[in-house]
């Protein structure tokens, strides 16, 4: 009787864990549709944030998934060869993206910003592949005798550090971007030296804060605006990858209620993106 019992709760679990299966694969599909569909509908621009909240409770109800917008990140992975600009694909030939870096798509979105608005000062939170695409960029639009850095990243993992600064070195990119070894609390929040940031921008302040970091509790990135709004210029734009977890979803959220800062809302492209801008630096630093 009872190795009876068993093998009907061992039956009763395989059937659940498949169900479970099924569910997760319609999740999954659905939301590569959805993504789908906003691009063709908003083009280049941002999904108010708004709407993502919204129809994360809707899917949230059906599924009861953590992170239930985020995409499956079998569907975000490809290798740099596969890049759609040729000025990044040698760059990034053997790079795998979209897993633990930016994603292909999102890459496209961003190096076609990077010339609209042509920023000439970056602040970049994680070291990765998206410092060789900034590096790429101020090689090609920033050059000429300058007094500070045009790509400053803060990067809290020291191998990291030496990674990307090899692979900036290999590429004669090196000048462009100053990586500089920042650790994180326990809470996951950067411990700065402001001295040393303030050092290397001189007298320049950015125009473009990309936050793909750092890595740590769900959350930690809520801190990063408030701790680097007094390093950019008025109306810098700000942009934060992997918008679609919860986590991120729910930073865009507290941003809102940040007093001078905007959120647009966020690009239905590979992980999300988050924009927005940083109207009065004061007020936010101040916060």
């Amino acid at each position: 009787m009872e190795s009876l019992l068993d093998g009907k709760h061992g039956g009763m679990k395989f059937v659940l864990g498949k169900v479970r299966s099924i569910r997760e694969r319609c999740r999954h599909r659905l939301m590569i549709l959805h993504l789908q569909l906003l691009r063709v509908v908003y083009g280049q621009r941002p999904v108010p944030l708004s709407y993502w909240l919204a129809i994360r409770s809707v899917v949230r109800g059906f599924f009861r998934s953590p992170d239930p917008l985020f995409p499956p990140y079998a569907s975000l992975q490809s290798t740099g060869a596969a890049l759609r600009l040729p000025e990044l694909q040698q760059l990034l030939w053997n790079d795998m993206l979209g897993t633990w870096t930016i994603d292909r798509t999102t890459i496209e979105l961003f190096w076609g910003k990077l010339q609209r608005d042509r920023p000439a000062v970056v602040i970049e939170c994680g070291a990765g592949a998206s410092s060789l695409i900034l590096a790429k960029y101020a090689a090609r639009f920033c050059s000429g005798p300058r007094g500070s850095w045009s790509v400053l990243s803060l990067e809290q993992d020291p191998q990291v550090k030496q990674t990307i600064e090899r692979r900036l070195a290999q590429h004669g990119l090196s000048e462009h971007v100053k990586i500089l070894h920042t650790p994180i609390s326990e809470s996951g929040r950067y411990q700065l030296n402001p001295e040393e940031l303030w050092e290397q921008l001189g007298t320049s302040k950015a125009d473009w804060l990309l936050i793909d970091g750092p890595a740590g509790p769900e959350g930690c990135r809520v801190w990063t605006l408030t701790l680097l709004a007094k390093f950019c210029r008025p109306g810098a734009r700000w942009f934060l990858d992997d918008a679609l977890r919860d986590g991120e979803l729910g930073i865009l959220r507290e941003w809102c209620h940040v007093p001078g800062v905007s959120v647009e809302g966020i690009y239905p492209t590979g992980k999300g993106l988050g924009t927005g801008l940083i109207e009065d630096p004061q007020q936010v630093a101040a916060r």
